[in-house]
């Protein structure tokens, strides 16, 4: 993660349908979505930047593409250089550590979820980065995402940016907010000594027919300034 002096990189690559060689995948963090001009989160005694991570994939067919996701371990740092992740149950996430449990898997899967019908990523979590806010509205999803992972996120600090508390407002609305929303495919991508993040597995073809929501989550990522 990056701490204020840390960056918490998220990204979304468009339209690319992703596969896993096996159980894994290679990833390469590159970097949190708008860099220094990310938005910030007030996470417990410190602040990150929190949004889309940006990942290029290193093997297989998809090698040389971005992919872009979000963070799921505020613990572990993100560093840069290509590493192999384990495709798991969100619910087994993270490792090492406590697993999260299926409580706060399907949170997690709802935020994502809701998102998506806000029209704010694609059902594999990628974005469009020309939309408006749009850096405020990844930074408020991944907020999210580490408050339903029991992380205590300070929505109303002043080191949380203004914008991103505008779009956690308008994603996390009481009146609006659908809790059995799912993304289908949602899992984690886990590696010892890497930061773990959201991934979606695709359905096979025959499976997409009457799918009204199509989606997953990739790994998400932090990084701490050195």
């Amino acid at each position: 993660m990056f701490r204020q002096n840390s960056i918490v990189a998220l990204a979304a690559t468009a339209g690319i349908a992703f596969c896993a060689s096996a159980d894994t995948v290679d990833l390469n963090y590159i970097g949190v979505a708008g860099g220094n001009g990310a938005a910030q989160a007030r996470i417990g005694s410190s602040t990150y930047y929190a949004g889309h991570m940006n990942h290029t994939i290193t093997s297989g067919s998809q090698a040389g593409q971005s992919y872009y996701t979000f963070c799921i371990e505020v613990g572990e740092y993100a560093s840069n250089g290509s590493a192999t992740y384990e495709i798991v149950d969100l619910a087994d996430a993270p490792d090492p550590g406590l697993s999260y449990g299926q409580a706060k898997a399907d949170a997690v899967n709802a935020i994502v979820a809701n998102a998506h019908a806000l029209g704010w990523i694609d059902g594999k979590l990628q974005a469009d980065s020309n939309q408006s806010d749009y850096l405020a509205k990844m930074g408020a999803i991944q907020a999210a995402i580490w408050e339903a992972l029991g992380h205590d996120f300070q929505v109303n600090s002043g080191a949380t940016s203004t914008a991103l508390r505008d779009q956690y407002e308008i994603l996390m609305n009481v009146n609006t907010f659908d809790g059995n929303r799912r993304m289908h495919g949602l899992r984690a991508a886990v590696a010892v000594g890497q930061q773990d993040q959201l991934w979606i597995v695709p359905l096979p073809p025959a499976g997409f027919a009457g799918l009204g929501l199509l989606g997953g989550i990739a790994g998400v990522r932090t990084l701490r300034r050195r």
